[in-house]
C-alpha cells in the first residue's frame, strides 16, 4: 500500500467512523419516518444471461457498498440494520474450488458486528433470527426469484424507504469524499496516458488499453465502459466500439472514461486535436473550439453554490453555447437568436450533468424531497438528470459540449437558421467535443476534484 493511499492519511480513519455513524443515524432516521423497526440489506448474487451458464460480474447492491467497500463484498452476504444495535454483517465464505473465495473485511469490527457463514441457509437462518420476515421490517436488494423464495415476508424495496435513502445518500461524507479524490486521481493518470498512446497514433483499441495499464484495472473494474472516439464516432455520445485500426486522418480524440475506487466513481472528459488532421485550416479551428469549450466550462463551474438548480445552469450553458456559434461562425446571427430559436439542443442534445458517487448516474438527481417528490427537467431539456437544488457536499460532474451529429443537423430546427454550411462540413470529419469535471459543491465554490487530480498526476 502507498504513503498517499486514503487509508494511510491522517483523518482517514477518523473520516471512517464519522461515516459509519452518519450511518447510523441516517439509517435510524429513514426507518422511523417508515415506521420500520430494521432492514435487510442483500448484496445481490451474479445471474447467468439467457440459456447460459455464465454472466456478467457479481456487481453489489450499491446501498451495501456505502457501509462496505465493493471489492469486499461477497455474493449473497447480508447487513441486518437495527435501531440500537451495531449493525450486523452475515458474510458467506463458502468452500469452493472453482472460484476464488473472498476474506471478510477487516478492521470494521469498532463499527459493526461481523458473523461468517460457510453455508447460504446458515446465513439464511441467522438473518431470520436477528430479524424476522415480518412486515414492519424491510429488505432491500434485488428482486429475483431466488430472493422472493429465501425472503418471503419482508417488505420488498418500500419506496418511502427507497427515496429517503436516496435522498441522504446525495450529500457525500468526508470518507466518501476521500474515495471520490482517488478514483479522480486514477481517472486522470488513465487519461494522460491515453492522451500520450493518441500523441503517438494509437488506434482507439491501444487508447484504451493505454488508459486500463495506467489506473490498473481490468474491464469489469470500470465504473462504465470507455468511451474511445476518434473523429466522426466523438459525435456518437455514448459510442460504444474501440476501432483496432488507425484511423487514415487522426482529426480528433473525445474520451470519456473513469476510474472506481473502493467502490466510489470518477467521470471524466477530455477531447484533443488530432496530429495527423485532414486539414489544418479545420484542425485550427476545432481547436479553438475546445478551448472555446473549456472557458465554457469554467465559467459555468464558478457559478455553482447551494441553492443553484442545473435547470438555471443548463440554460446559461445554452446561452454560452449560443455565443460561440456565433462568434466562430457556425451560425450566421446573433447569439440571442440563436438561443431563442434552440437551436443550440441540436448541437448539444444532453444535459449539463449529474450526482456522481457509488454509480456515475447517481441517484436522487430529480428528487427534491425525502418524500420522493420528483422535479422533471423542462420539455426542451429532457435529458437533464439534475433537477434538484444543489447543497453542500454533493458531488457532481459538469459537461457541456458541442457535437456535429449527421441526423440532428438534418432537423427543422437546425434548416431553419442561417447555418455556415461550409465551416459546419468543415468539422464534420472531428466529430463533437465534451469537457467533463467531477466536483464537490462547497459553501464557498467548489473543489474541482478532476482539475486537482490532473495537477498531482502530471506532476
Amino acid at each position: 500500500m502507498s504513503a498517499n493511499s486514503p487509508e494511510t492519511r491522517p483523518g482517514s480513519a477518523q473520516h471512517q467512523r464519522a461515516h459509519f455513524a452518519a450511518l447510523c443515524s441516517q439509517w435510524e432516521d429513514a426507518l422511523t419516518r417508515c415506521d420500520l423497526q430494521g432492514a435487510v440489506i442483500y448484496a445481490g448474487h451474479a445471474t447467468p444471461f439467457f440459456q447460459d451458464d455464465q454472466g456478467p460480474r457479481f456487481k453489489p447492491n450499491p446501498i451495501l457498498v456505502r457501509w462496505l467497500d465493493k471489492g469486499s463484498i461477497a455474493e449473497s452476504c447480508c447487513l441486518v440494520v437495527r435501531p440500537g444495535h451495531r449493525p450486523t454483517l452475515l458474510f458467506l465464505q463458502e468452500a469452493d474450488y472453482w472460484h476464488a473465495t473472498l476474506n471478510p473485511p477487516e478492521g470494521l469490527t469498532e463499527d459493526l458486528e461481523l458473523e461468517v457463514f460457510a453455508r447460504l441457509s446458515d446465513l439464511t437462518d441467522r438473518c431470520c433470527e436477528l430479524l424476522p420476515p415480518k412486515p414492519c421490517h424491510a429488505l432491500l436488494g434485488p428482486d429475483t426469484d431466488n430472493v422472493a423464495s429465501r425472503w418471503s415476508g419482508y417488505q420488498l424495496n418500500p419506496p418511502a424507504l427507497i427515496h429517503t435513502l436516496d435522498f441522504y445518500r446525495a450529500i457525500k461524507t468526508d470518507y466518501e469524499i476521500e474515495r471520490m479524490r482517488e478514483a479522480s486521481r486514477l481517472g486522470a493518470r488513465g487519461h494522460l496516458a491515453a492522451a500520450e498512446a493518441f500523441a503517438h497514433g494509437g488506434s482507439e483499441f491501444d487508447i484504451h488499453l493505454a488508459f486500463l495499464a495506467a489506473t490498473g484495472m481490468n474491464e469489469h473494474d470500470l465504473p462504465y465502459g470507455n468511451i474511445i472516439a476518434q473523429n466522426e464516432h466523438a459525435g456518437l455520445l455514448h459510442y460504444q466500439h474501440q476501432e483496432r485500426s488507425r484511423p487514415k486522418h487522426q482529426n480528433s480524440l473525445l474520451i470519456d472514461a473513469g476510474a472506481d475506487y473502493q467502490g466510489y466513481a470518477s467521470d471524466i472528459t477530455r477531447t484533443y486535436l488530432g496530429g495527423g488532421c485532414y486539414s489544418d485550416e479545420a484542425g485550427a479551428l476545432f481547436q479553438t473550439l475546445v478551448e472555446d469549450m473549456q472557458s465554457l466550462q469554467q465559467r459555468i463551474i464558478d457559478q455553482i453554490a447551494p441553492g443553484i438548480t442545473y435547470i438555471d445552469l443548463q440554460v446559461t450553458m445554452h446561452q454560452l453555447l449560443a455565443g460561440i456559434l456565433s462568434e466562430r461562425e457556425l451560425i450566421l446571427t446573433t447569439p440571442e437568436a440563436i438561443f431563442d430559436s434552440g437551436v443550440t439542443e441540436c448541437f448539444c442534445p444532453h444535459g449539463l450533468g449529474h450526482l456522481l458517487g457509488i454509480q456515475v448516474h447517481d441517484v436522487g438527481g430529480q428528487q427534491i424531497d425525502m418524500q420522493g417528490q420528483m422535479q422533471p427537467p423542462p420539455e426542451n431539456y429532457a435529458t437533464l438528470r439534475l433537477t434538484r437544488p444543489l447543497s453542500e457536499n454533493m458531488t457532481l460532474t459538469v459537461e457541456p459540449g458541442l457535437y456535429l451529429i449527421p441526423m440532428l443537423l438534418e432537423s427543422e430546427k437546425v434548416r431553419s437558421n442561417p447555418v455556415n454550411w461550409q465551416t459546419i462540413e468543415q468539422l464534420l470529419p472531428f466529430g463533437g467535443i465534451r469537457i467533463e469535471d467531477n466536483v464537490r459543491v462547497l459553501n464557498d465554490g467548489v473543489e474541482n476534484l478532476t482539475r486537482d487530480a490532473f495537477r498531482q498526476v502530471g506532476t
